[in-house]
């Protein structure tokens, strides 16, 4: 099993190639109520238009239309989907500030990295539970080693083996990928019995998993007040280890369904089990064949 980072080349790919068959898959509550931002982050500070503006790894950009009722950009062959299949060429913004034509630089003009915004034109917010396996390997190893106030995280994790199980080099173990699938869906059976609620979807995040709870009732546009409980009663009286901020608050981004999570080559995806397998069923195809690439 390959487990690693993609190359500029396969992420180009997996855009040309692959996204677009998947765009119509991304869950109806984001493609129907029309986030208001999308963000990219790039692997390499990307070049913009203003001589005194600098660089940029992340852009957010507001909805694309000619107005903000025009929401065709989630629905038509153009605004989102190519914006996500490449940025700089398809940037809305313009003036100064909008990204440089790829034909006029040498850096990567590709997403390392895909958001959508949990704040949406026609819905309420959308309440996400970040759940990550570096998290719950921090967890493992606070339980396996005995440390002190000077020993810091990863310490705790070199003490506990956590660097040299596979996949070897990261700061989790697949135990601990898989665990975090686990407590996905504890997250998710929460929200169903004590939030009355059946609006839910985990998410195979790449490293980890996000839980989404997009009831569009009002009663659960959520301010930071409730989010902030919820994140009390996930951590400290269900003992999961979460990604506290991401859940309080109300404007976060999060990865987006379907775009290539880079950093280990899979592919962001909605899940119904926590026996997902994200060793085969998230690979995209330029693992799969690789003279595709070539």
């Amino acid at each position: 099993m390959s487990w690693k980072q993609a190359t500029t080349d396969e992420i180009a790919q997996y855009y040309r190639s692959e996204f677009d068959s998947h765009f119509d898959e991304i869950p109806p509550f984001i493609r129907e109520s029309q986030p208001k931002e999308i963000g990219v982050a790039f692997r390499e500070a990307y070049p913009v238009q203003g001589d005194s503006v600098p660089p940029k790894q992340f852009i957010r950009r507001g909805a694309f239309g000619e107005d903000s009722g025009d929401f065709t950009q989630w629905s038509g062959e153009g605004g989102v989907k190519q914006f996500v299949k490449a940025p700089p060429a398809n940037d809305p913004f313009t003036g100064k500030h909008a990204l440089v034509s790829p034909d006029l630089v040498d850096v990567p003009a590709v997403p390392e990295a895909v958001y959508y915004g949990t704040d949406f034109h026609d819905r309420n917010w959308v309440l996400v539970v970040d759940i990550d396996a570096k998290d719950v390997a921090l967890e493992y190893a606070r339980n396996a080693v005995d440390g002190d106030d000077d020993t810091t995280d990863d310490d705790l994790k070199r003490q506990a083996g956590v660097f040299d199980a596979p996949p070897e080099g990261y700061p989790y173990r697949f135990e601990d990928l898989d665990q975090s699938l686990e407590y996905g869906f504890e997250v998710k059976d929460y929200f169903e019995s004590s939030l009355d609620t059946d609006a839910t979807q985990v998410v195979y995040s790449g490293q980890g998993c996000h839980v989404y709870m997009y009831d569009p009732d009002p009663e659960y546009r959520y301010s930071e007040v409730p989010r902030q409980l919820i994140a009390t009663i996930l951590e400290e009286k269900k003992d999961i280890p979460i990604d506290t901020p991401v859940t309080t608050d109300e404007s976060r981004v999060i990865r987006l369904p379907y775009s290539l999570h880079a950093g280990v080559s899979r592919v962001v995806t909605p899940i119904d089990s926590p026996d997902f397998d994200y060793r085969t069923d998230a690979v995209p195809a330029f693992l799969s064949n690789p003279e595709a690439t070539q």
